[in-house]
């Protein structure tokens, strides 16, 4: 029994992960050897001991009979929600943001492990259940599992931690019975709000008034989203719903703009799509990772030879912005090796589920590698200058025990929906 659960085990997935992490240790290094004094100059050390306990947690979460974390997947969303409520009020500021809890000494952060608890509750629920639009009370549940610690990371704030929860529900969604074009019908609002907001954007950068021109694109959004509706023909209550949700938000965006955001406020939006309107204030971090990851070139400077990281140029460059470490050093070379790293252990996450027959299990699975992916793409878009800074952290490679602590926890889920496949 032992050796053909040991023929189970996806060591090719734990190779990756040991890989991926290795490449961090000496990217963390390299960010943050220069400081002979401060609260840098332990960080290799102490990242060396959040990995070597990440392989340990790897171990202990895959021996875990699955059937236990079926059992126990509300308590342990209930405790992620209790470590956010206790993060909200007596959290240590940190960079502007109550995210960090301190236990026995550690400090941690529960926005982490809500992910976990999140991933769960969803799996567990709808394991038994289908979604569908046309039910549309098969969404309250699931809706309140989001929500609830969405407001509550928000409140710390973390936008990048809140915007995660919400992306990683839609791929579970998916796997639980939600067509594609339902999504498209549920992400569509949040789509008419972005479209909307350019014409507010390209006024306020030209300081003249919204003209009809900048309105095209929502315009043209907005009559493919009726055709689609038209040709689809959904149930009559979904097509008034889909409508009266986009005109609602297009039109809140504009209230909100004109009637509640300061000139401030509207700068700091600005400077996410264009840095160099603020180069020394919200676009300062963009400018200098997009230089950074430029200078490298093809090849790179070489490692531990990166100016803009032996300057410390670059803001939270042994965390956030680890990437831009890497582009400075190993050049396109070496981004392009670490990113087919990353494809290979999303594309074997993935395939997992062709080897779990429980629906649960599956759940688990796709959550787990979605929160990953979702980690993954954000980071590298917002280093490059394609996305917003929202503070988020690269799997395997950024500094930090907390994160460290939650790859290791969702590698286990994965490598565990495998190697208990017939125990569940």
């Amino acid at each position: 029994m032992e050796i053909q659960k040991r023929s189970e085990f996806d060591f090719f997935l734990l190779f990756l992960s040991i890989v991926l992490w290795i490449i961090g240790l000496f990217l963390v290094y390299s960010a943050t050897h220069i400081y002979d004094s401060g609260p840098l100059v332990h960080s290799t050390r102490n990242q060396i001991i959040w990995v070597v306990l990440g392989l340990l947690t790897i171990l202990i979460v895959t021996s875990i009979p699955t059937r236990v974390y079926y059992s126990l997947s509300y308590v342990l969303y209930g405790l992620s929600l209790l470590l956010l409520i206790y993060g909200v009020f007596t959290g240590v500021i940190s960079k502007g943001a109550e995210r960090w809890i301190a236990i026995g000494g550690l400090r941690l952060q529960p926005a982490e492990f809500a992910k976990i608890g999140l991933v769960l509750a969803l799996a567990r629920y709808l394991s038994t259940k289908t979604l569908s639009l046309e039910r549309i009370t098969s969404f309250i549940a699931p809706c309140v599992f989001i929500f609830v610690p969405f407001v509550l990371i928000i409140k710390q704030p973390d936008l990048g931690s809140a915007l995660i929860l919400c992306a990683i529900s839609l791929p579970i969604f998916f796997w639980a019975g939600l067509r594609i074009l339902e999504i498209f019908f549920l992400t569509s609002p949040i789509l008419s709000l972005v479209l909307s907001a350019v014409p507010l954007i390209l006024a306020f950068t030209s300081k003249a008034q919204p003209g009809i021109g900048e309105a095209i694109p929502w315009g043209i959004f907005f009559i493919v989203l009726c055709v689609i509706l038209y040709l689809t023909r959904p149930p009559m209550f979904i097509v008034v719903c889909v409508v009266v949700l986009n005109l609602f938000t297009a039109g809140i965006t504009t209230v909100v703009w004109n009637g509640f955001l300061q000139d401030y406020q509207k700068k700091r939006i600005l400077s996410f799509i264009n840095p160099e309107a603020d180069p020394v204030g919200a676009g300062y971090q963009v400018i200098q990772s997009k230089v950074a990851i430029g200078s490298g070139h093809i090849t790179g400077k070489g490692y531990l030879k990166g100016t803009q990281t032996r300057l410390s140029f670059l803001p939270e460059q042994h965390t956030d912005f680890i990437f831009s470490v890497l582009g400075e050093q190993f050049g396109l070379f070496g981004c392009t090796a670490v990113l087919i790293l990353y494809l290979l252990l999303i594309i074997r996450g993935y395939t997992t589920t062709q080897y779990v027959k429980n629906s649960f299990s599956n759940l688990v699975v796709v959550g787990s590698v979605s929160l990953l992916a979702f980690h993954i793409f954000i980071n590298v878009s917002m280093t490059v200058g394609m996305m917003p800074v929202v503070g988020v952290p690269l799997p395997f490679l950024s500094y930090g025990g907390s994160f460290t602590l939650t790859i290791a926890i969702l590698v286990g889920f994965v490598l565990n929906a495998r190697y208990n496949k017939k125990d569940f």
